[in-house]
């Protein structure tokens, strides 16, 4: 009886063990899935990818470890970070802590001490724990370990030398445009890269092949002075160390090696050098005396006459082609839109010649002769018929470019140049192709230079500077016979229809020109400056106690149907009006820009910068508006300057009523501190 009771029992608990296994707790602990694998994407080791092998970062600071863990049920997740090495005497070691849990997809982190060990591979993996199972490790399926060294040793500083720049406290060395080597060589093999500047400019950084090898940069002075060159060390964690300072001292660049100014007399038979070098013998199709570009110190220039005579040359090489080379000259074509013609280009060996300045296909152009790409050429803009433009063509054989400046401005330039070597003549106003020479300048030369190095942005500016020249002032003091004369003697400003000089209230001086409105105006009987050029056209004006309540024109210099500049005051705006005309013709073009107008008196100057293709209007000496005016929209006024009236389809403009003082005209762009000068309400004869 006592037995079948105790089968009883054991069936029963056998049932219930059944009937607790078949519950839904029960299925969910026997179906739950362990963590993911980490992926390798989701591991850095600070900021730095999970990496192995040559690849390991370095750290200059213990890190944190950290990873990205999901669970595929998504429950809570913990992550157990393991870091592992080996001690000097080869001995495993490892940590391997275990974290709070988060949710599924959280990010987790181990932020190391500063006492693991240093120059060592350290390998690190993680895993998830959800609470019932343990998912597989980072290191699995192939993967590997990450790996880091912990590395903050602060490199040594680098010893900065060099060849061509030695640093010597009192001696200068030559100078600027010409490239020098800098070598950096740190004590200790902890370095990989140096970091270095000059001058306090931004930094570069150069990795080295191997660590603590030394390295060697190129760089060029574009400035006499001092400059200081700093230069550290970097580690490989990153560490740098503390800067080394390298002093020198940079002279002014070399002076052109050759040169000619080519004012001779009328008559010569050769250009005598500027700077020593051999005289420039002239063909038959060169006249020396004819006018040089205005507002320089080359007065005469040499016009050559586009013939095969049209040249000149010392008949000597003068660039070194391999090397670097600047040339430069004044030049004024007299058919821009013609053949190609050439300023200055010097005969090849094997090539016909190894480079050219000139025009080509109208435009200016700088062409080298490449050993392998053939001819390279750096093209700028358009070259005008009648106008002078000074071109600066330089040659840097470091950064292989061959680069062009047209009136001071960069233009273009060519990369990846390697001229071949020439030996040839230099030539002026031609040159050499395979069926001869070719190419003969029609225009004007002036000034040609050429120098054995690089001549930089600053040089090629000051080379191009032009001093606005004064071509007109009427201080508007009297009109004896209705015309107020210009001070030194020039044309007149003729008044006309009524318009005065009086001296009630002047402006400036004992009187002012008087427009009254009823049909009164001034005028010259020419146009006083070149409007296809740079100019400065400027006066003082007062309407009264109230600005007009009708549209007027102040000044303009016209054409034969528009006006290449019109300055009027527009009176819904209350504003003055600057205002171009793109072409002299019944339909051109015009645009307009806008500067305040006050009643009580304004000094109002229209700038042309011809170089820089802007117009600009200033009020008081102070730059108020700006338009754009490329070559192709500057056209030659033909009728004198206008004060009181602007050319109109029909005829012109109704005549201003104002008080005007002060007129004054420049060939060239007035720098702002003389437009400062003459905006003061005084008599001012010396400006």
């Amino acid at each position: 009886m006592a037995r079948r009771a105790c089968v009883r029992t054991a069936l029963v608990s056998a049932a219930l063990s059944a009937t607790l296994a078949a519950t839904p707790l029960a299925a969910a602990a026997a179906e739950n899935a362990p963590p993911d694998r980490p992926a390798t994407a989701d591991l850095s080791t600070e900021s730095k990818p999970c990496a192995a092998g040559a690849d390991r970062p370095y750290v200059r600071y213990a890190p944190a470890l950290r990873a990205v863990l999901h669970d595929p049920d998504g429950d809570p997740v913990a992550a157990q970070f393991e870091l592992s090495w080996q001690d000097p005497s080869g001995e495993p070691q490892t940590r391997r802590p275990t974290t709070t849990s988060k949710r599924s997809g959280s990010a987790f982190s181990w932020h190391l001490e500063e006492d693991i060990p240093e120059d060592t591979v350290l390998r690190w993996r993680v895993r998830g724990w959800d609470g019932t199972a343990w998912g597989p490790w980072s290191s699995g399926g192939g993967a590997g370990h990450c790996e880091f060294v912990y590395d903050p040793t602060v490199p040594a500083p680098p010893v900065i030398s060099s060849p061509d720049y030695p640093e010597d406290p009192e001696g200068w060395t030559d100078g600027v445009g010409v490239p020098g080597r800098f070598t950096f060589d740190a004590p200790a093999e902890e370095a990989v890269a140096y970091r270095y500047s000059f001058d306090g400019s931004t930094f570069h950084v150069i990795d080295l092949p191997a660590p603590g090898e030394p390295a060697t940069v190129t760089w060029m002075p574009e400035r006499s002075g001092v400059y200081i060159v700093s230069a550290q060390s970097v580690s490989r964690s990153g560490a740098v160390s503390e800067p080394t300072r390298y002093t020198i001292r940079v002279s002014e660049g070399r002076s052109p090696v050759a040169g000619w100014a080519l004012g001779d007399a009328a008559g010569a038979g050769e250009a005598a050098p500027t700077n020593g070098a051999t005289p420039a013998t002239a063909a038959a199709g060169v006249t020396f005396g004819a006018a040089g570009p205005e507002g320089t110190a080359y007065g005469t220039a040499a016009a050559l006459d586009g013939t095969p005579d049209a040249y000149l040359t010392p008949q000597t090489a003068v660039v070194d082609t391999p090397g670097s080379f600047a040339v430069a000259a004044w030049a004024r074509p007299e058919n821009a839109a013609g053949d190609d013609m050439t300023v200055l280009s010097q005969d090849g060996g094997a090539i016909p010649a190894s480079f050219a300045l000139g025009v080509h296909d109208g435009r200016w152009s700088f062409a080298v002769a490449d050993e392998a790409d053939g001819l390279v050429r750096a093209t700028g803009g358009p070259a005008a018929t009648g106008k002078w433009a000074h071109l600066t063509a330089v040659y840097d054989t470091h950064a292989r470019t061959a680069r062009l400046y047209v009136d001071g401005r960069p233009a273009a330039t060519a990369e990846g140049v390697t001229p071949g070597p020439a030996g040839g003549d230099l030539q002026l106003g031609r040159v050499r192709t395979a069926a001869g020479h070719t190419g003969n300048w029609q225009g004007r030369l002036a000034d040609v230079r050429v120098w054995d190095r690089v001549v930089v942005a600053d040089e090629a500016t000051a080379l191009a500077a032009r001093t606005a020249q004064r071509t007109g002032y009427w201080q508007l003091n009297e009109a004896p016979a209705g015309a107020s004369p210009e001070y030194t003697g020039g044309q007149p400003l003729t008044l006309l229809d009524g318009a005065a000089i009086t001296d009630t209230d002047p402006i400036a001086g004992t009187g002012h020109l008087d427009l009254t409105g009823n049909g009164g105006y001034a005028a010259t009987a020419t146009p006083p400056v070149d409007t296809r050029g740079s100019y400065t056209v400027a006066a003082h004006v007062r309407f009264g106690n109230d600005l007009p309540t009708r549209d007027m024109t102040l000044l303009s210099l016209p054409g034969d149907h528009a006006n290449a500049i019109e300055l009027r005051y527009e009176a819904d705006t209350t504003m003055w009006e600057l205002v171009v005309a793109d072409a002299d013709t019944p339909t051109a073009t015009h645009t307009v820009t806008e500067a305040y107008a006050n009643p009580w008196g304004q000094h109002l100057a229209v700038v042309h910068d011809d170089p820089a293709d802007r117009i600009r209007l200033y009020t008081d000496g102070t730059q108020a508006a700006e338009l754009p005016l490329p070559d192709s929209a500057a056209w030659p006024a033909t009728t004198g300057l206008q004060l009181g009236r602007a050319r109109t389809p029909t005829g012109w403009t109704t005549p201003a009523t104002a008080a005007v003082d002060e007129l004054r005209t420049y060939t060239g762009a007035l720098p702002d501190d003389r437009l400062t000068f003459i905006s003061f309400p005084w008599e001012n004869p010396d400006l």
